[in-house]
């Protein structure tokens, strides 16, 4: 997907939030490009790709001098931040979605410098006086992590698989992330019942990393995914209530473009098995990165895995791995994302977290880590069309 829009700075008084459409851009760099938050002269934003303005507004306010009684401006009565209208001719939804989130993003950075302002104001000017006891913050590092959970028989939560956030009431993940195994005895159901958000610990006990529960309400595999055939493995989960948009919590983007344009390495995430040779799985999520293999070359190294149920890797697949070995996803992490972070400027992402572009669902192995044996993954940008339809359908 390129990023033809760019954010400003937070609003201030005598600003305006405006939104740029920029030149396209050939390729996504990680590291060397990021977003550029820059006040404009148009709030055209769907205006036709050869608007290309960047300069400043200049809306000074005129200087009079006032009597010394009198107050300055109560930031308290500044009015709050209308989102712009992303959609744009051409655009498809997922993408102006993500444009939407990450102004959700900055504008709760801006709701909460107004609030230091109004309080500072009323305390200086009107003798109110407030007990604060600290902000509390989480690292909020995947803030789209869900982990997707299975009544036990004992009563309690067995988190399985991992998913995605990708819009206030709909997941993404693995269609065999839809049924456990009937073999499996620790369940009472084959069918999850909850999605946990909001914490990297599972069975945190922390007020901090309370976590965020959803009841599963719609599960939607892909109409192709048949199995125990390994192709076409993704599906949506709809959660029962939306939730509300934090630092811990808040979606990915989907990436839409059906190129590796992203770059050549990503990040695999999960509460999955974190040591080769056994079944311990991890109560704090894990993170690796890993290199993506070049789908031919993938091939070559799994041919002698291929079977009846998978035959090699096609179109909407992909590959990831370290092929040293070493670092991949293993049973537990499956559904859960492959993905690249958006380079966010650093002060916005210090105070509302990161967010990511998915790429990759994670799929199937053969093994965990092992020398040129890559893990394959759903290609997302393959299913865009599907995907919109179901979680943007009106």
């Amino acid at each position: 997907m390129d990023v033809n829009e760019f954010y400003s700075r937070p609003i201030r008084e005598v600003d305006v939030l405006q939104v740029a459409t920029t030149e396209k851009v050939s390729r996504f760099k990680r590291q060397d490009e990021g977003w550029n938050w820059s006040y404009i002269d148009s709030l055209e934003t769907t205006s036709n790709s050869n608007f290309n303005g960047r300069q400043i507004i200049s809306t000074e306010a005129t200087t009079t001098t006032a009597p010394t009684t009198t107050l300055p401006p109560n930031p308290c009565n500044d009015p709050p931040s209308v989102q712009p209208n992303f959609y744009a001719p051409g655009r498809r939804i997922s993408v102006t979605k993500c444009y939407e989130y990450i102004w959700e993003l900055k504008n709760r950075i801006d709701i909460n410098e107004r609030a230091i302002k109004c309080r500072h104001y009323q305390s200086k000017y009107l003798g109110v006086r407030f007990v604060i006891g600290g902000r509390i913050t989480l690292p909020g590092e995947f803030p789209h992590m869900g982990a997707i959970g299975w009544r036990s028989v004992t009563d309690g939560w067995l988190f399985n698989c991992g998913s995605t956030l990708i819009s206030p009431k709909f997941v993404l993940t693995a269609g065999h992330c839809t049924k456990a195994s009937p073999r499996d005895t620790r369940i009472a159901d084959i069918v999850p019942k909850i999605i946990r958000f909001g914490v990297k610990n599972l069975n945190s006990n922390n007020v901090i990393d309370s976590p965020t529960d959803r009841n599963i309400s719609r599960i939607i595999p892909h109409p192709q995914y048949k199995p125990p055939k390994q192709y076409f493995d993704i599906a949506l989960m709809e959660i029962d209530k939306e939730v509300i948009f934090t630092k811990a919590l808040q979606p990915a983007c989907l990436w839409t473009k059906n190129d590796d344009s992203y770059g050549s390495v990503a990040t695999v995430t999960g509460w999955g098995v974190y040591k080769n040779g056994n079944r311990n799985t991890s109560e704090e999520l894990q993170a690796g990165d890993v290199n993506i293999i070049d789908s031919y070359n993938c091939d070559q190294f799994l041919r002698s895995s291929s079977n009846r149920h998978w035959v090699g890797i096609k179109d909407h697949q992909l590959c990831a791995g370290k092929l040293d070995g070493g670092v991949d996803a293993c049973q537990g992490d499956s559904g859960g994302p492959l993905q690249v972070k958006i380079p966010l400027p650093e002060p916005y992402k210090k105070v509302e977290g990161t967010m990511h572009y998915v790429v990759g669902i994670t799929s199937f192995g053969v093994g965990c880590a092992l020398p040129n044996l890559p893990g394959v993954y759903t290609r997302v940008s393959s299913f865009i069309d599907w995907i919109e339809n179901i979680v943007w359908e009106n």
